[in-house]
């Protein structure tokens, strides 16, 4: 995850996240493989069919949206914070000619009036999360409801004490978020959480692997600290089976 952005102001912020998955556009797909389960598992909770209008937040390269689009919704919007990726989308994956595109921070652009709005391990990205809410809950129809995942405090926390580093995502607590839901006026239906330990071959492929999904630090490790988080990590976290990290994910469907 990316490391503390104190240094950095808004647009600056937005800016690391845009080149950071820009960059890596084209490998996406083929390192995220957490992101594609927790797209299923996610995915479940969304009614089927669902022929109202769907707004995906953080749509990425698609690896959501190939869902959605199965439940036949009469419109979706797609919004990404990096034109790219939504370039790379339209490219690889057949959409219906209604579809939509927003690019753009889903936090500060303007949201249309849609039934659903939900997005696949993107909502820790938010920098204001009550805020954010409470506009996405202005913006449903009536009856609307909202559906994501994302990443809890427990996500990669071997990893960020090693390195020393905490990231601009908000990794809130389960309690947090339903909070935050009730806070904005949701009322909360369905919540799932589990933890997955992922194996690497060692801490460098780990670092890679964030890299390709544009989750690395934002700020670059100096040769001599890198070396020496590989060494650390290597040491205390590897098992026959290679390093690990531990995920802890939540799901949550709620309604308007």
């Amino acid at each position: 995850m990316p490391e503390n952005q104190q240094h950095l102001n808004e647009p600056e912020f937005e800016r690391k996240v845009i080149e950071s998955f820009s960059k890596h556009v084209k490998s996406y797909d083929r390192h995220a493989q957490l992101q594609r389960s927790m797209a299923e598992r996610l995915a479940a909770l969304v009614p089927n069919p669902f022929h109202q209008k769907i707004l995906e937040i953080g749509c990425g390269t698609g690896v959501f949206t190939r869902h959605l689009l199965a439940r036949s919704p009469s419109v979706i919007i797609l919004n990404d914070i990096a034109p790219l990726m939504v370039d790379y989308l339209k490219e690889h994956l057949e959409v219906p000619s209604h579809t939509k595109y927003l690019v753009g921070n889903a936090e500060t652009i303007p949201v249309p009036k849609v039934r659903l709005i939900t997005g696949n391990a993107v909502f820790q990205w938010f920098q204001n999360p009550d805020l954010t809410l409470q506009r996405f809950h202005t913006a449903l129809e009536k009856n609307g409801y909202i559906a994501f995942s994302t990443f809890g405090p427990k996500t990669l926390e071997e990893f960020r004490n090693t390195a020393h580093f905490q990231g601009p995502t908000h990794l809130l607590s389960q309690k947090q978020w339903k909070t935050t839901l009730t806070r904005a006026g949701f009322k909360l239906i369905t919540f799932e959480t589990e933890i997955r330990q992922i194996f690497f071959q060692n801490t460098q492929s780990l670092i890679k692997n964030l890299q390709q999904i544009g989750a690395a630090p934002l700020r670059m490790f100096k040769p001599g600290e890198l070396k020496q988080l590989i060494r650390d990590y290597d040491r205390e976290y590897s098992s026959p089976q290679g390093v690990y990290t531990n995920w802890e994910l939540y799901y949550f469907f709620a309604g308007k």
